[in-house]
Order: C-alpha cells, then structure tokens, then sequence
C-alpha cells in the first residue's frame, strides 16, 4: 500500500534531514543557554519534534521516532539514558489524541498539541520518577518549571512548525491512517 504522505524522495530527503537534526542541535543549544541565564525553562524543541511526527507518520512509526528523537536528546545530555526518550514518546502519544480528536487546523488544534504533548512528557516523567524511587522531580519542580516549559514551547512552535513543515512536508488530516 502505497503511502499518502508527501515526503520528499532522493537525495534532497536527506540533505533536509541533516539539515533539520544540527538546526535542532544548535537552536536547543542556544536556547538552553540564553534561559539557563535567565532562570527559565528552555523550550523543547525535541518534544516538538517527536509531537510534529504524529502528524505526519502513522501511529506506531510515530511513537518510534519520538522514542527515537528523544533518546537522541538523551545521547546528547549527560541525564538519565531513556528518560527524554520515555518523555518525547509519552508527549507523541499524547499529541495522537488531538490528532485523533481534533478536526481544527488552526490555532486551538496547536495550543492543544503543544498543552497535551507537554502534559503527556511530564507525566511520562512523573512515572518513570515513581517506577526508579528517583527524586528528580518534586513538587516546586512541577508547579515552576512546567508552566513556563509549557509557555516558552507554545511561543517558539509557530516558527519551529514552519521548519517542520519544510523538513517533513505538511501535516496530514486528522484521521488519516490512523486506523
């Protein structure tokens, strides 16, 4: 069965892909800089990345590349192996209910994307906290950093989605191999 998705084919697919992944690197580089400065979450551009692939992949391909973009996120930090990759794929699974759900393209279809792929990385989190008895999240933990994630990724998506949309292609429909 052939694919309905428009992804570029040849050479030019890969070059995007390169292209994309040290823009991905830098530009979370420098925004965790710029906020660590400023005392503020940096926005996760990785999550947004793992949640842009739910529109654009089927379910279970999804889920496996946001495993996949999050453990990278993971090689590159010095944190716990797994636990990004656990919290972009628990975001993407989060992301597949408004794709599911949501007929909208607009602006509350993005806003719901980007709460609930934030709400489903930080409950991957909480989890994975609670599974290793580890105290890497607390409560003053929840209620500081996640409003303002939430925030600083909502403010930096409409820029990140257009370069999503030129690496991957446009977003499919809302339900669209989804069965």
């Amino acid at each position: 069965m052939r694919s309905t998705y428009p992804v570029p084919r040849g050479p030019l697919r890969w070059v995007k892909l390169l292209v994309y992944a040290a823009l991905l690197i830098a530009a979370q580089g420098v925004l965790s800089r710029l906020s660590d400065a400023a005392g503020i979450p940096a926005p996760d551009l990785f999550l947004l990345t793992g949640a842009a692939l739910v529109w654009r992949l089927p379910p279970a391909w999804a889920l496996v590349a946001a495993y996949g973009v999050g453990l990278g996120q993971d090689v590159l930090g010095s944190g716990a192996l797994g636990l990004h990759a656990a919290g972009v794929a628990g975001g993407a699974l989060m992301a597949m209910l408004v794709r599911r759900y949501v007929a909208d393209s607009g602006l509350f279809q993005s806003l719901l994307t980007v709460l609930l792929a934030v709400t489903g990385e930080w409950l991957a989190f909480l989890i994975l906290n609670y599974w290793l008895r580890a105290d890497l999240i607390t409560v003053d933990l929840l209620r500081t950093t996640v409003p303002l994630l939430f925030v600083g990724t909502l403010v930096v998506f409409p820029v990140w989605d257009r370069l999503l949309s030129w690496t991957f292609g446009s977003r499919s429909g809302p339900e669209e191999q989804l069965a």
